[in-house]
This record gives structure tokens, sequence and C-alpha cells, in this order.
């Protein structure tokens, strides 16, 4: 029985650790596609999969990229007036809703009052809006992630056009991922 329950472990810890390193690079190469600059690009992928392991895996890591494309197409813009900002389109009001939540995103914030500057941090940004998205899901939403996505537009419906375009730009990415693991695969086979 410990065998079983050893091999089981060891099985998943291994491939959380494969799918962490393909994840990253993915991500990158995925980033990359759609003009993100290489700097930013990089310490996306990195801050994906350090998040990947933090976040419960309630949130596919595969989503937050498909935010980055529904939000912004992965331009780091400010949009909503001003309001919102960088790849996620993060208000201020949910930086302060994680940091509730998160003491680093609290002290994030206290070392950046002013919003706008949250545009100059990509990494915090994806943290910020991955975390988001995992707490209005448990907090406000009660695991429901049509509502959950949503809410995340600002939509107060359940089924919108948002909701459309966001798991249009899911299942892109999904693909693309499928994609990519079996390209490497293959590489790797020769």
């Amino acid at each position: 029985m410990r065998k079983r329950a050893f091999v089981a472990i060891f099985a998943i810890i291994f491939a959380q650790i494969v799918f962490s390193a393909t994840l990253q690079d993915f991500a990158y190469s995925f980033l990359r596609e759609q003009k993100v600059p290489e700097n930013h690009a990089r310490v996306l992928a990195k801050t994906l999969e350090e998040e990947a392991a933090k976040v419960p895996d309630v949130i596919d890591p595969l989503f937050m990229l498909a935010f980055g494309l529904s939000e912004t197409d992965f331009m780091n813009v400010f949009g909503d007036s001003g309001k919102a900002v960088g790849y996620f389109q993060l208000h201020e009001d949910a930086v302060f809703y994680v940091a509730n939540f998160y003491d680093d995103v609290k002290e994030f914030k206290k070392q950046h009052r002013n919003h706008v500057e949250l545009i100059q941090y990509p990494d915090w940004q994806l943290k910020i809006a991955y975390r988001y998205i995992y707490l209005t899901l448990k907090n406000v939403h009660n695991w429901d992630i049509i509502k959950a996505v949503s809410s995340y537009n600002g939509r107060s419906t359940k089924y919108n056009e948002y909701i459309i375009k966001f798991f249009q730009n899911y299942t892109l990415v999904v693909q693309k991922y499928l994609d990519f693991t079996n390209d490497s695969s293959t590489k790797s086979k020769k």
C-alpha cells in the first residue's frame, strides 16, 4: 500500500515538474507569437509557472493566457478611460481586493501607490489577475466559472459576448499548447 502511495505521489510530482517546464516554455513561445516584447514574455512565462504552483488547480494556468488575449490581445495598455491597467486590464479595486488576501500584493501596493505604475510590472499584473480570478471564483461566484469569467470583464449577465470570446480564446490557447507539447515530444523522440 505504501509503495503504491509513493508511486502515485511521485507520478503527480513528476507530472507537475514536466508540466511546469513545458508550461513556461509554451507560455514564452505563445507570448512572443502574440508580439509581447521579449523581456515581458520571459517574465510573464516565469510568473505563470510560479503562480500555477501557488494558486489552487481550479484555475488552469492556460486560462490566464486566454484572459490576456480576451482583454487586450496581449498589449500592455491602459483601458477603460485609464482606469484599467496592463495586459489583464486590472482596476485598482481588484488590486486592493487581492491585497486583502495576499501580503506580497499588499506590500507591492504600498510601494507603488499610484495605480498607473502597475503598467511597468507585467509580473505583478499576472500575479494579481491570476489570484483575482481565483478569489472571485471562490468567494464571490461560488465556484461558477462562467460567472467569474463574465464578471472579470465587468459583465453582470452570466452569458454574453465576452464569454464567447473568452472561451474561443481559451480553446485557441489549449490547441496551441497541445500542438506545442506534441511538437516537443516528437522532437525529443528523434
